[in-house]
């Protein structure tokens, strides 16, 4: 009898052990921002059966930050494995020697700078206490900001003391109460949302800059994700690839799960409309990151440049990206 106990008690603990590895599972943490824009992020985390088609046993979860500059940072402490941001922070990065680069492309966009103030009808047109919501140090907004400093001021830096730094939805709660920032440079959906109100306009656009010509908003990855997991990281590629062909091909059904999913109070009808209006696009292929990295350089924003295959990993090789 006590021989039989033994042998069953070894075989529990054999089986226990077996049990571990099979029942362990893998995570794809995935940071996304507010917007339209990180979307598709949004949606391959929050509907995990994309992933699932190439890696069954992974499950996914949604860090929802604020900022390009919060993602960068979790992606290079580890705390995220894949995160959309614009291809600025992932440039400076990368210039001052991080192992970070772009994995995919996500979403152009438009990016305008909305004001109630009926005084304002350019950035030259700020005083000195003016305040404008950029959303982060290293934004797509940011370096608009800096184009027109150029244009206007003949140096990048002559707009930066306007500069703040807010989440999309309390900046755009700012400018409809007319308090703490005199304009927010807005994205779909926060660009409509604005604009419906009486006296609110439009004072500078990311179309009016020709060296503005750059995918908006792009999903990163660091080294330890790309070669310490290459399967996993393979399979997120694919999944987040099959999400953006999925928004393209079945956009109606895409906008009704981000009226359910997302906060807010869209409707599905008007998530659609976000989607397909002029200069909203959905692509799994980066364009114009070499030139942005070269402007970058020029004002100094970092020490040195990379090309197309030096900020992107190899997935990207070869994939119609620029």
């Amino acid at each position: 009898m006590r021989k039989y106990a033994i042998g069953i008690l070894a075989a529990m603990f054999l089986a226990a052990i077996g049990a571990g590895p099979a029942a362990a599972r893998d995570e794809v943490r995935i940071a996304a921002q507010y917007g339209l824009g990180y979307a598709p992020l949004f949606i391959l985390a929050k509907k995990p059966e994309f992933l699932h088609k190439y890696a069954p046993n992974a499950d996914t979860r949604l860090v929802q930050l604020a900022g390009g500059a919060a993602v960068r940072e979790a992606l290079l402490s580890h705390s995220v494995d894949i995160g959309g941001l614009a291809m600025l922070p992932v440039i400076q990065a990368w210039a001052k020697g991080a192992n970070l680069k772009i994995a995919l492309g996500l979403s152009d966009m438009p990016i305008q700078l909305i004001t109630w103030r009926p005084d304002l009808k350019s950035v030259k047109d700020l005083k000195p206490d003016d305040k404008v919501n950029v959303i982060s140090i290293g934004s797509p907004q940011t370096l608009v900001m800096k184009m027109a400093a150029m244009k206007y001021f003949g140096s990048p830096n002559a707009l930066d003391n306007h500069f703040v730094t807010m989440a999309h939805p309390d900046g755009i709660a700012a400018v409809i109460a007319k308090r703490d920032i005199v304009a927010e440079f807005a994205t779909p959906p926060y660009i409509r949302m604005l604009t419906k109100y009486p006296g609110m306009h439009v004072i500078l656009s990311n179309k009016d800059f020709t060296q503005a010509n750059f995918m908006l908003i792009c999903a990163a990855a660091g080294k330890r994700f790309v070669v310490g997991k290459p399967k996993l990281y393979a399979a997120t590629i694919s999944a987040l690839t099959d999400v953006i062909a999925w928004m393209n091909n079945k956009p109606k059904d895409a906008a009704a799960f981000l009226a359910a999913e997302q906060p807010g109070k869209l409707s599905p009808a008007a998530w659609l409309t976000e989607m397909q209006q002029p200069g909203v696009r959905f692509t799994a292929a980066p364009n114009g990151l070499s030139n942005l990295a070269v402007f970058m350089a020029k004002i100094g924003m970092v020490a040195k440049t990379g090309s197309y295959d030096d900020l992107t990993w190899p997935n990207l090789h070869g994939q119609g990206g620029n």
